[in-house]
């Protein structure tokens, strides 16, 4: 069975052959180059007396000698200018990019287009190997086409969104030590600019999936503890309230001593549920932010008998703040000023509000012991950093200049 040679296989033999005759044509050139300054010098006589030609054995080493210097650096040079019109898409670089934006357009998931991406790109420039690098994962995750042949160079272009590297894309040249031309670079550039659009869009796809699940999560564990503090703890305070009822009503005539005191145990009950209710209702959010301010919710905390002198300072008038970023500043300012007390062994706590450039940011500082350096934090800890990180803040603490603990958390708040 007669095998037809493949397109790869064609268009090897064309760029092979046409960088051959091209370089048959320039020794050719060099060597009637040589002969005719040889007969413009007077060098040779016959031809200009009509006699035949016979050239000198020194003029032939000289026009060798020119040959073999010439012509590695007009190989070299040939060789990009024929791969460039053989393999490369440059009189229709359009057609590539066009390509390559609707495959990322379709993307909705990097593992199944990138594959097939890398793939379109080695067939389009006829490369042997085409890879692309993503840097979301460490160690960075590659979606590769093709087999990298030995002693090829391999460019590799960086594909970056706004000043962030998003990973690479890495091209094999068609040959040994013969990289790809600048031409081919350039492509190479543009593909690589869509691929960094596509990526970072990509990424934050999948970053607001992940949140839009967190939130969902934490809603459902919020509900599911108000549904356990209702069932387990308020629905049987309601239930014994009504069957002392009954049992008082009972008593009223036959017995009101016996009435009475159950009375008495019924106020009490109400009172627990009372408590009880109040409870569920300041976790969802302290009646103190809308009665206070936060602002005053602060300053009433540090006004308790705890033995540390807490002083808060913020802005005058406080300005308004969504009811989230209330809720999460004032439970962190609850916590750090909770921890100062209980234990930072300090006497002194500052509490200090700014509101700017879109943002709000608490600092809580004492001059307690510190924290340990080998201690990371706790449950509290741990709970802050969540409570910032669920609106996009950040939450750090460090060493204070007074020698204690500073906590800083910084909220945005939109415009």
């Amino acid at each position: 069975m007669i095998r037809l040679p493949s397109r790869w296989d064609i268009n090897s033999l064309l760029n092979g052959g046409l960088l051959m005759l091209l370089l048959i044509a320039f020794a050719t050139l060099v060597y009637l180059g040589v002969v005719l300054v040889a007969m413009a010098v007077g060098a040779l006589e016959g031809p200009l007396k009509g006699q035949e030609v016979s050239l000198p054995w020194w003029l032939n080493l000289i026009a060798l000698a020119c040959i073999v210097i010439l012509v590695l650096p007009v190989a070299g040079w040939l060789r990009g200018h024929v791969d460039d019109l053989v393999y490369g898409q440059h009189d229709n670089p359009y057609g590539l990019l066009a390509r390559v934006n609707s495959q990322l357009q379709a993307m909705t998931r990097p593992q199944l287009t990138l594959p097939t991406l890398a793939e379109t790109i080695a067939q389009e420039l006829r490369l042997p190997y085409v890879a692309i690098e993503t840097a979301d994962h460490d160690p960075p995750v590659g979606y590769a086409s093709g087999e990298l042949l030995t002693s090829t160079h391999l460019h590799r272009v960086p594909i970056v969104y706004l000043e962030h590297t998003m990973g690479a894309l890495l091209a094999s040249a068609r040959a040994a030590n013969q990289p790809l031309s600048e031409s081919d670079l350039v492509l190479l550039r543009d593909v690589a600019q869509q691929l960094g659009v596509a990526l970072q869009a990509a990424q934050l796809t999948a970053d607001l999936q992940t949140t839009r699940e967190r939130l969902v999560i934490a809603r459902e564990e919020e509900r599911r503890r108000i549904r356990n503090d209702l069932h387990d703890e308020l629905a049987p305070t309601l239930s014994s309230l009504q069957l002392q009822l009954g049992a008082m009503r009972s008593l009223i005539r036959r017995d009101p001593e016996q009435a009475e005191r159950l009375a008495t145990e019924l106020r009490d009950d109400l009172r627990q549920a009372t408590a009880e209710i109040r409870r569920l209702v300041y976790d969802l959010r302290p009646p103190m932010l809308d009665e206070l301010g936060l602002v005053g919710a602060i300053r009433n905390f540090g006004g308790q008998d705890t033995g540390v002198h807490f002083e808060v300072t913020a802005p005058a008038p406080m300005p308004a703040l969504p009811a989230a970023v209330e809720v999460a500043a004032y439970r962190i300012a609850s916590e750090a000023c909770h921890n100062v007390v209980k234990h930072a062994a300090a006497t002194d706590c500052q509490v200090h509000i700014e509101v700017s450039d879109h943002h709000l940011t608490l600092s809580v500082s004492d001059n307690g012991q510190g924290m340990p350096v080998d201690r990371t934090g706790g449950v509290g800890v741990r709970s802050m950093r969540e409570r910032a990180a669920e609106l996009g803040g950040t939450l750090s603490i460090e060493a204070s200049e007074t020698g204690g603990t500073c906590l800083t958390a910084r909220l945005p708040i939109g415009e």
